[in-house]
């Protein structure tokens, strides 16, 4: 059986509930429509439907999918060998379906909201690959697309519907991002019009036409609005993409450490957002400080790099942040000494302090300008002895260091950087610091303020642990170097911005210098950018060097937008509904340097090849097809 075949996404018009007999006349459609499709192109094996196909969004059209209504797409099915997929409403809640190419209905899947109690993730094991079906927006939802994940899912069917408002670019990057963080395809399809007997639109039911495929990269094949996307995938290529070690998301995903998080805000959700809370909420002006970063070779030169680091950004930044508007500023990662690599010895002579000498200046520098700062900075802590952290911290206007975040995702895994991450040392942190002190968050007169670095950008469920806090606005000290994986690591971060609804203030370095003797060169792509509730760009440097960037966050505006039951997604996210998928997920082991520190970064990418392994034995992974001689 070829694993390289073509997927479709079919949108089309259905009748509105006005017809006499429209569940059955949109059933007759739909089924014509897919024969329409294949009669053009016969490769198509997978067909995805939009959601409302039958009902056109009126009414449950039966019980439950086990219906006579669904023989005319059966029909279809057998007749061209092709799997379908669509969804509708029936008494059981908005379920999708998938029909196999012998007619037989092979899954269901009730949309999670509309769920009771325990949800279960249903997926079909098939010759062509292992799919999920989720209607709707759940595909919007990261948590309810990994669950399908840890079954096995490599193909996401999405029968979905579109209207045209401004949160359609944010929806679009989510499904973009499902795709970039879980390696896998997904294929959706919506309606182009709701109709009377005589074609016409009916008034008051905007939708706007949608077929999409995505590949497992991230990378949209195919799209359209009215007519068929169709692309040719190829499974082979998914396989050995999830079975490489490289920044191999599924691989070296923490389960455990978020299923616990999930399941605390499953238990104590928090007081709901409210309109009261957007009066008199502040509005002030964040510096993104795009920085020349010179690196560091040693203790040698150590502490002159870090002082001319600093004068450098210190003394860019001072301007703008003596603004009374300006009330925070966000520095890069790696600004103040860089990351050349060596051994812990070294790391013990070169990490910085916290407090200490580098952290008392950027203190002084905060109470000076009436700001918060936010640096990032390779820390070595007495208290964990031959370790070092890759570290955030927010200081206060009054000097204080309000927060200090140890980043969780990290170079240690993919043979960078023999650095210590909490997750390696889980039993011990959360011993020392609580739970808490994994995802700290702090709140502010200028908002809750979270903060994550350069590489957590691709793991939702950090993201979405600040959100369950209350975080208002991300610092996000970054060093994003030139890459063709760049559009779909930003599709990620824009998506986590307008799924939880916060503010994401992305501080890159614009240029650097590998030794302070070295030629200056833009490995870092600068483009620091403010990115707003709804996922866009509120402000953006429009290329590397050093950038003095600004931006304006309204917080009446974000805490109006999230008081919002139509716009707020997150408020209808259930924590409770991914906790057991979580916890059942053989994730990758926490602890694996509790008892000693990695020594060299080498450690790292065979501890992935054996979780990999280990998800392979499982069936969660399939193994590539074998290599000719």
């Amino acid at each position: 059986m070829t694993l390289r075949y073509t997927v479709a996404g079919l949108p089309m018009q259905a009748f509105g509930g006005q017809v006499d007999n429209h569940v059955a006349l949109n059933a007759r459609r739909a089924g014509q429509a897919v024969r329409t499709l294949l009669s053009v192109n016969e490769g198509i094996r997978i067909v995805v439907l939009p959601a409302y196909v039958l009902s056109g969004g009126f009414r449950e059209v039966a019980k439950d999918p086990q219906t006579a209504l669904l023989d005319e797409l059966a029909a279809s099915a057998r007749e061209h060998g092709i799997y379908i997929a669509a969804s509708d409403r029936f008494l059981c809640g908005h379920t999708a379906f998938l029909i196999g190419p012998n007619g037989d209905l092979l899954l269901t899947q009730t949309a999670v909201a509309e769920q009771g109690g325990d949800v279960s993730y249903a997926v079909a094991s098939t010759p062509i690959g292992d799919m999920a079906c989720l209607p709707r927006d759940d595909v919007t939802f990261p948590e309810y697309v990994r669950a399908c994940l840890f079954r096995g899912a490599e193909l996401i069917l999405n029968p979905g519907i579109e209207i045209p408002d401004h949160r359609a670019r944010a929806r679009h990057r989510s499904r973009a991002a499902r795709c970039w963080e879980n390696h896998c395809v997904l294929v959706t399809a919506g309606l182009t019009a709701i109709i009377d007997e005589t074609g016409t639109a009916l008034p008051g039911e905007p939708v706007t036409g949608l077929a999409e495929v995505w590949e497992h990269s991230g990378a949209l094949l195919a799209s359209s609005g009215d007519a068929p996307a169709q692309a040719t995938i190829d499974l082979s290529s998914l396989r050995r993409r999830r079975t490489e070690p490289w920044i191999n998301f599924p691989a070296q995903l923490r389960s455990t450490l978020y299923a616990e998080m999930y399941a605390r805000a499953a238990a104590d959700p928090g007081p709901p957002a409210n309109d009261d809370q957007a009066l008199d909420a502040p509005v002030y002006d964040v510096l993104l400080m795009q920085c020349h970063e010179v690196f560091a070779t040693g203790p040698d030169d150590r502490d002159r790099v870090i002082a001319d680091n600093m004068r450098r950004g210190l003394g860019a930044a001072r301007m703008f942040c003596a603004r009374p508007e300006t009330r925070l500023v966000v520095f890069p990662e790696f600004f103040l000494a860089g990351s050349t690599p060596g051994d812990l010895d070294y790391w013990e002579k070169m990490g910085i302090r916290v407090p200490g000498p580098e952290t008392d200046t950027l203190a002084e520098f905060a109470k000076e300008t009436d700001v918060y700062l936010c640096a990032q900075l390779m820390e070595y802590d007495e208290d964990w002895p031959r370790r070092y952290f890759n570290t955030s911290i927010i200081i206060s206007p009054r000097g204080e260091i309000v927060l200090r975040y140890r980043k969780l995702q990290c170079a240690d895994l993919n043979g960078l950087l023999n650095i210590t991450t909490p997750g390696n040392i889980y039993t011990a942190y959360v011993e020392k610091y609580g739970f808490d002190g994994l995802i700290p968050v702090v709140e502010t007169e200028i908002g809750v303020l979270g903060t994550a670095i350069c590489f957590d950008s691709n793991w939702p469920e950090l993201w979405r642990g600040m959100a369950l806090k209350g975080v208002e606005v991300v610092c996000n000290p970054t060093s994003e170097i030139h890459s063709d994986r760049v559009p779909h690591w930003w599709s990620a971060k824009r998506a986590h911005a307008a799924e939880n609804m916060y503010y994401v203030a992305c501080a890159n370095a614009g240029s650097e210098q590998f030794t302070p003797d070295a030629p200056v060169t833009h490995m870092n792509r600068g483009h620091s950018s403010l990115i707003d509730f709804n996922g866009e760009l509120a402000t953006h440097a429009d290329g590397p060097g050093v950038i003095p960037q600004m931006g304006r966050i309204d917080l009446g505006a974000l805490r109006r937008a999230r008081a919002s039951k139509a716009e707020n997604a997150l408020a209808r996210f259930r924590p409770d509904a991914v906790v057991q998928a979580y916890r059942e997920f053989p994730g990758f082991p926490l602890d694996c340097f509790l008892d000693r520190p990695m020594e060299h970064a080498s450690e790292g990418p065979p501890l992935v090849r054996r979780q990999i392994e280990r998800l392979t034995e499982s069936g969660i992974l399939k193994p590539p097809p074998a290599k000719a001689a």
